[in-house]
């Protein structure tokens, strides 16, 4: 695995924190998990309607920086 350079605003912090505590399973795993799920999203979207999945992640985006 590679290691990249990813911020995490103050509340998704927290919530992956709720989610270790909910399930037991780690930072790491949580944080991965929600990434893959999160990214095929986008690409399911983005292979029905490139600008529908350009408009979520921007959206998405400026959400999780409050």
């Amino acid at each position: 695995m590679k290691i990249i350079g990813v911020q995490f605003s103050d509340v998704q912090v927290l919530k992956i924190k709720d989610a270790v505590e909910v399930t037991g399973i780690s930072n790491s795993k949580i944080a991965r998990a929600a990434m893959r799920l999160g990214i095929q999203q986008i690409l399911a979207l983005a292979a029905r309607d490139v600008d529908k999945a350009k408009e979520l992640v921007l959206i998405n985006d400026a959400k999780s920086k409050l």
